[in-house]
């Protein structure tokens, strides 16, 4: 998912994020916080793979193990680089 400007990195921000956690946990978005421990959330390796390779076809550079290590959505948006917009706790 590409950016208007065209950008598909920049598309990886905390809100798409929240967005994909919360549908991989099948939870509603606004349920995810930005610290949540999403291991502790039921993301297994298998669901977080499937984001890793979701943000990687959008041209973000992650990797599972960084992703496990630090299991929050604050976490990653510092990985990723994205913007960090409508934080929740």
């Amino acid at each position: 998912m590409a950016t208007p400007d065209g950008d598909p990195a920049a598309a990886v921000d905390i809100e798409r994020m929240r967005a994909d956690v919360a549908a991989a946990l099948e939870e509603p978005p606004e349920a995810i916080g930005d610290h949540d421990d999403l291991l502790d959330r039921g993301l297994d390796s298998i669901r977080l793979m499937s984001l890793v390779e979701s943000w990687r076809s959008g041209g973000s550079e992650v990797g599972f193990i960084d992703l496990a290590e630090t299991p929050t959505l604050d976490a990653w948006v510092r990985l990723l680089g994205g913007e960090q917009r409508g934080a929740t706790t």
